[in-house]
């Protein structure tokens, strides 16, 4: 009599708890990252469960792996608590952007078609709206934007990787440097055309160094905020 071959797994089997640890992921970084769930937050398994809707099983998982990112921390004596950006975090997170981004436009300048010309320049142009209908959220989403979208034109893909990984810690820091200084907005803004014009006129070593300012004003907001109050 010929085997037979056990038969997979029915996909709902598999996939059904996946899915829960996938939106449990999803959902509690979004939470995070956008400050609904600020600093210092003692969250509960029970409770996340409830809001999420689903099992204590896979919010257990999604927090194990915001635990590895760095987002959470999990300890026996105080739970869970959403972690913030240390001193640290802040510099290292500088360092990096300020190494890639400053290179990124130094290549870029000169060197765009007119489509990368006319995106720009439409992300200019909706900040400057976002800035004048005081819209933050739109404006902090056009901030990401536009710095990924100079990234990626050099279709470099560990640059692109290296951007995409540090996405959610790009918004977490924009988020805190506008909490920290309100008149921050319209300088970055400002500063944004600055960079854009540089790199559109084919000025590298000005570009650069406009990157540098820029990215380097952003942090002394963060690490020095009692000088911008």
């Amino acid at each position: 009599m010929p085997l037979r071959l056990s038969s997979p797994t029915p996909p709902t089997e598999t996939r059904a708890p996946q899915r829960l640890q996938s939106r449990a992921y999803t959902e509690l970084r979004r939470l995070i990252v956008t400050g609904e769930f600020p600093p210092g937050s003692f969250l509960s398994e029970r409770q996340l469960a409830l809001h999420l809707g689903m099992s204590k099983t896979p919010v257990h998982v999604a927090l194990e792996r915001l635990e590895s990112e760095g987002f959470v921390t999990i300890s026996a004596q105080q739970g869970i608590v959403v972690r913030g950006l240390s001193v640290d975090d802040i510099v290292d997170h500088y360092e990096l952007r300020e190494a890639v981004e400053s290179w990124v436009v130094r290549k870029l300048a000169g060197n765009l078609n007119p489509q990368q010309r006319e995106q720009l320049q439409v992300n200019l142009q909706q900040q400057q709206r976002a800035l004048e209908n005081r819209d933050l959220i739109q404006l902090m989403h056009l901030d990401e934007q536009m710095h990924f979208l100079l990234c990626s034109y050099l279709n470099n893909r560990e640059i692109t990787s290296t951007m995409e990984r540090l996405r959610d810690k790009i918004h977490q820091v924009i988020l805190r440097v506008t909490h920290h200084d309100r008149n921050r907005p319209a300088e970055s803004t400002a500063e944004h055309v600055q960079i854009i014009q540089a790199v559109i006129q084919g000025e590298p070593e000005r570009a650069a160094q406009l990157m540098t300012e820029h990215l380097e004003a952003g942090k002394r907001r963060i690490l020095n905020p009692e000088r911008f109050t």
